[in-house]
């Protein structure tokens, strides 16, 4: 009997959907808005503004200004592809970048950045919401 339980147990758990256990993330009210990163290593702070295909990026106290087309993948991923603009003023913004969301709170998402071109790139931060 406890065999036959075993198995009913077994069998429930293999064909339960993965989403009814993972956690679902809120990443829809992420993807427009003025964010704020404040980099663990370094301390600076960028000031991120995303309206629709576009994405603004300045760090604070700077006058440099870079901008990306955003291209969203689902609602919890997005590429980042500079603009022709940016590439002239910087170069080394020639990579796709990807960003997944990975965890949504009310105010802030944590991010994870990947360059599929350079295999070892990968940088984790945390973006609150500004407004």
């Amino acid at each position: 009997m406890k065999k036959l339980i075993a198995f009913f147990v077994f069998i429930f758990l293999i064909f339960t959907p993965q989403e009814a256990s993972a956690q679902k993330l809120d990443c829809k009210k992420f993807k427009n808005g003025t964010f704020k990163l404040v980099d663990k290593t370094t301390g600076t702070t960028y000031i991120i503004k995303r309206k629709g295909t576009i994405q603004t990026e300045e760090i604070e106290g700077a006058e440099s200004k870079y901008s990306f087309q955003v291209d969203w993948i689902d609602d919890c991923s997005y590429m980042l592809k500079a603009t022709e603009e940016t590439l002239k003023r910087n170069a080394d913004f020639k990579y796709l970048i990807k960003v997944e969301i990975v965890e949504t709170k009310e105010k802030s998402y944590v991010m994870r950045a990947t360059i599929p071109d350079i295999k070892a790139f990968s940088m984790e931060s945390e973006l609150f919401l500004l407004e």
